[in-house]
């Protein structure tokens, strides 16, 4: 941080002009109460590290003098990867700071807790980065999408049964990763994502049906992962007590009656062919969906009434399963003890592309936005040098 330079005008400016681009000198000083020598030295900063540039002369108004000049953030002033792991394979994606995709690598890789495995990690990290063919030193962090809860406070999973990753920690994932990483919780960072790709929506809840059950609840800005993680582990809400055995051991959990397994099963073992079945007019299909949208809606209606948001479905299933959620709207209004329109505010998701690497990133590129000057390269690393 250049001298003079505060943390918290560093993020004041940048956000403005992210919020108001092309912004000008006057503008910004106007805006931040900030002296227009003072704005000037802070778009020096913001320019030697590469992340403004000057995006338009604004004509407008102007009569004689100088053309005021228009600012506006560099996309690639910084970059940020997503990398999700799965039983059965790895995604990874490089993003800029405007959250566009430059790279997006998919492997198929069994995971085992071993050094190969996180070995194999560091690769498909440094393979992406090479793809994308971006500045490494730009590069602002990994953040790895896991199944299984994490204790923020160190780092470490204690509870992980989805894939064998019980008492792991960043240091294990990030062992052979050289930039600075982090754990997320898969279905938190996918539901980041759709919480990204919707900037009017001032909160909801995302329910990722895919193999497991999880969720998320979002806030405007933030993420609430209640006490220890636990808003994330909606999968376990009891629905059928001493119902089918669910994979924590216990029975009558939501994840083995609405897992996308549930509806795979009916068919060949894709969610994609189910689906086109239950369109045709498949009887079977349609009595599997009458079961599962049965179970799902008491979830949906206790998540409701809970967190009063709206309620976004995610995963193998919430990506499929838009044209087809009429039943389930029908049995959530049938739940709700006041007059109810689910249609308002349940929906499937709009990010249906690898969200869970996609939203692991943009966690990185959301706490760029809000201190950017955390960020700063070293000297020697700056534009020009």
């Amino acid at each position: 941080m250049g001298s003079g330079v505060t943390r918290s005008t560093t993020r004041a400016i940048y956000d403005f002009i992210w919020r108001h681009e092309p912004a000008t000198k006057n503008e910004i000083a106007a805006a931040l109460g900030i002296s227009l020598p003072t704005v000037s030295k802070y778009l020096t900063y913001f320019d030697q590290e590469g992340l403004i540039e000057v995006g338009s002369k604004l004509s407008s108004g102007v009569r004689g003098g100088r053309i005021p000049v228009g600012y506006v953030c560099r996309d690639n002033g910084r970059f940020a990867i997503g990398l999700d792991v799965t039983a059965e394979r790895t995604r990874c994606v490089v993003l800029n700071v405007r959250g566009e995709v430059l790279a997006n690598r998919r492997t198929p890789r069994a995971y085992s807790r071993d050094d190969d495995y996180f070995r194999f990690l560091g690769e498909e990290v440094a393979a992406v980065v090479e793809e994308s063919g971006i500045d490494e030193r730009r590069i602002l962090g990994v953040s790895i999408g896991v199944p299984g809860l994490i204790d923020e406070a160190s780092g470490v999973l204690y509870f992980g049964r989805v894939i064998d990753n019980l008492g792991l920690s960043v240091a294990d994932f990030g062992r052979y990763i050289p930039y600075p990483s982090r754990l997320v919780h898969d279905s938190e960072a996918a539901g980041f994502a759709e919480f990204w790709e919707r900037p009017t929506d001032t909160n909801a809840y995302y329910i990722s049906l895919g193999k497991s059950v999880g969720g998320s609840f979002h806030q405007r800005a933030a993420s609430h992962r209640g006490e220890r993680g636990l808003t994330s582990e909606v999968g376990h809400m009891r629905i059928h007590p001493n119902g089918r055995l669910c994979y924590c051991g216990r029975r009558g959990c939501m994840d083995p009656y609405c897992n996308s397994r549930v509806l795979a099963a009916s068919g060949d073992g894709s969610v994609t062919a189910f689906f086109d079945r239950l369109r045709s007019g498949d009887a079977d299909a349609a009595d599997a969906w009458d079961s599962y949208t049965t179970d799902l809606a008491v979830v949906i209606h206790n998540v409701r009434v809970m967190f009063g948001s709206r309620i976004i479905l995610g995963g193998d299933v919430g990506a499929k399963c838009g044209p087809d959620l009429g039943p389930l709207w029908d049995k959530v209004d049938e739940l709700s003890f006041l007059p109810s329109d689910s249609r308002s505010f349940l929906r499937a998701c709009t990010v249906t592309e690898y969200p869970i690497a996609l939203g692991s990133a943009l966690y990185v590129v959301d706490q760029f936005r809000n201190d950017p000057d955390r960020f700063a390269l070293p000297r020697s690393r700056a534009r020009g040098a």
